[in-house]
């Protein structure tokens, strides 16, 4: 018996250090999705694990993730509409993910569901989108290179109004204003007329060739 137990013990350690082991190099993805314009977590997020049998989880109201036993050296994704993708190691605290568009709805002040017509947002003179329906509906702005700074929403006979792009979604309203409206835009500057070849330049006209004059006649 005392030869059994010395034959065993050697596979009980070999197994007590793979156990051991194993549960070092596993982790349980626990964090937080964060939009990086506005500092705040971000709902409905898909983080997963994985491609031929994803591993995942949804973000909470709070933007919350956990996905139980990884391995240590694993790397999540996100997903979700509005936003690029990101990625970030499964021991990470927190996942900051970007905008990438922006989706605007803009009603009339004082209402909820009354929208204005004929809608621009611009960045000084770039038009970034517009609508030109009347009402309109959602507008989308790509804002994957200026998240974060201003632009305006202008339309006509309303106040316009200065906007953050942050986020992906924005509700807002404009001010009724007989005669207001979109500032008027720069005209473009006229092409500049093709340069004429000297070989297409009019020849110089030939120089008169004087004539001579007639010898006078002698008097008788």
């Amino acid at each position: 018996m005392p030869h059994r137990a010395v034959i065993l013990a050697p596979f009980a350690l070999l197994f007590l250090v793979t156990l051991v082991g194993g549960q070092v190099n596993r982790v349980d993805a626990d964090g937080i999705v964060v939009d990086t314009s506005t500092s705040l977590p971000v709902p409905g997020v898909s983080v997963t694990y994985g491609k031929s049998f994803p591993k995942g989880s949804v973000t909470d109201e709070q933007g919350h993730y956990f996905i139980p036993n990884l391995p240590r050296d694993a790397n999540l994704g996100t997903r979700m509409a509005g936003y690029q993708p990101a990625s970030a190691p499964a021991t990470a605290a927190k996942i900051e993910v970007t905008p990438g568009t922006l989706t605007v709805q803009v009603n009339e002040e004082g209402t909820t569901d009354t929208r204005v017509p004929k809608i621009e947002i611009r960045q000084g003179d770039k038009v970034l989108t517009k609508c030109t329906a009347d009402p309109c509906g959602q507008l989308v702005v790509t804002v994957i290179d200026i998240v974060g700074q201003k632009a305006l929403i202008c339309a006509p006979d309303h106040d316009s109004k200065e906007i953050e792009l942050k986020g992906v979604t924005l509700v807002t309203t404009l001010t009724k204003h007989e005669g207001a409206g979109c500032p008027a835009l720069p005209s473009p500057s006229p092409a500049p007329s093709p340069s004429r070849s000297p070989s297409s330049s009019p020849s110089a006209s030939p120089s008169a060739v004087p004539t001579a004059s007639p010898s006078p006649t002698a008097s008788p």
